[in-house]
């Protein structure tokens, strides 16, 4: 009987540090996948807009400057007062392509405009982006007045941000994207 206990005390110990090691576990991933959440939003990355997260997590916090909006946020890099994560500058990319493409979902639109795009280019060159050379290639493109690498330009951005919904399937034409200009700017 003495045996039996023994064995049985043994069992339920190993069965409460296996328990114990599972639940640790369990917490650091919950907690350490949240962490790489809130720093993919306001440092590197990529989702900016990914679509299950469809807009920034506001106020955004960048050393002494404080954004209270995503107009806000929207203005302050568009015209180089600002210089964005990795995550907010694709969000600025991702939104200048849905004056250009059509998909079934859209969440925000920036006025795609020449000196946006000159900004943004000054932006990368002060920056050291993961995918950098994917912005310049893009960016590039419409400094030339180029555009029709929206459509792929707007999928591989969603792409980095992880997302799935709102895949562009064409450009517009000029007459809808007048229509959307008119309707999101003006």
């Amino acid at each position: 009987m003495e045996k039996f206990l023994n064995r049985f005390l043994i069992s339920i110990s190993i069965v409460a540090v296996l328990g114990i090691i599972i639940v640790g576990v369990l917490i650091y991933q919950a907690t350490s996948y949240g962490n790489e959440k809130a720093e993919a939003v306001t440092s590197s990355d990529t989702n900016v807009e990914n679509e299950d997260v469809s807009s920034l997590d506001l106020p955004i916090e960048n050393e002494d400057t404080l954004i209270e909006s995503e107009a806000e946020l929207e203005e302050k890099i568009t015209k180089g007062k600002y210089i964005p994560k990795e995550a907010e500058f694709q969000w600025i990319v991702h939104r200048m392509t849905h004056q250009k493409v059509a998909a079934d979902i859209k969440d925000g639109a920036t006025e795609m405009t020449p000196e946006r795009i000159h900004e943004l280019l000054k932006t990368l060159d002060e920056t050291n982006y993961v995918y950098k050379d994917v912005y310049f290639r893009i960016l590039n493109e419409w400094n030339a007045g180029n555009f029709e690498n929206a459509v792929e330009a707007h999928n591989e951005i969603l792409s980095l941000q992880d997302g799935s919904i709102g895949v562009a399937t064409r450009l517009l034409t000029p007459g809808e994207e007048q229509e959307f200009i008119e309707q999101n700017f003006r």
